[in-house]
């Protein structure tokens, strides 16, 4: 994990620490719904090329994918006198890495290589019953299907997906959140999530040309493994109704 994100995770775990002590929370009176647009940074994650490889070495090897920035909505249902809520939500994350393989003559070309995934989570939540004002206290858990498939590229050419499974994991959570009205608010929240799926790529053509170079490619569809178990920090804007 990269100095920003020991950062981060130093940073984040201070102030929930701090608020869970140190800040009540307070409901809204009224307003039992709530929509969400959040960013988010998963701090780290691992792409599998042969996990189904006889091999126990070969299964074993994984590309490390840090940094994962996303965005995504969640819609939010407060049960009425009641400090329990459930939600639902769905986020988009994409990341790529950049290597490139090695031609005779010096010659490289680059390889990208990465994933992109669609989140679909759904979450209870526990509004934890401290007293006070503007600062609200939270904790929640729950499943998801991931919807992924893996981005690979050599050249300007990709691999496209052929066959993606859905993924199911569970994550848990905590947050803390600033009311500024009745009906905006702020949240920041840490997540740990175990999100995994699958997904098989083919390339079309047995041969990649990038600029005057021409490099054979296997036809036959590979399949990947991604594996995403690293903090999730997230922050956004709440409009309640």
């Amino acid at each position: 994990m990269g100095t920003l994100c020991r950062s981060v995770v130093r940073s984040g775990v201070l102030i929930i620490a701090g608020v869970f002590v140190l800040a009540p929370t307070i409901r809204a009176e009224g307003r039992y719904f709530s929509i969400a647009v959040k960013g988010s940074l998963t701090t780290t994650s691992q792409l599998f090329p042969n996990p189904n490889s006889p091999d126990e070495v070969q299964r074993a090897q994984f590309i490390s994918l840090k940094d994962i920035w996303g965005i995504g909505v969640e819609v939010r249902y407060r049960f009425p006198e009641t400090d329990l809520a459930l939600a639902l939500s769905a986020d988009y994350l994409r990341t790529t890495q950049r290597s490139s393989i090695r031609l005779s003559g010096n010659r490289v070309i680059p390889v990208d290589d990465g994933y992109r995934v669609l989140p679909v989570e759904l979450t209870g939540y526990f509004l934890i019953p401290l007293s006070g004002e503007t600062i609200g206290v939270y904790m929640g858990g729950g499943g998801g299907a991931y919807f992924g498939r893996r981005v690979y590229r050599i050249g300007s050419v990709e691999a496209p997906s052929t066959n993606h499974g859905v993924g199911f994991g569970i994550h848990v959570m905590s947050g803390v959140s600033y009311r500024f009205t009745d009906m905006i608010s702020a949240v920041a929240e840490m997540k740990f999530r175990d999100l995994q799926f699958t997904s098989v790529n083919q390339f079309s053509s047995s041969s990649i040309r990038y600029g005057s170079t021409v490099v054979p490619v296997s036809t036959q569809p590979f399949e990947s493994r991604v594996h995403t178990d690293g903090i999730v920090f997230q922050v956004g804007l709440v409009i309640a109704f």
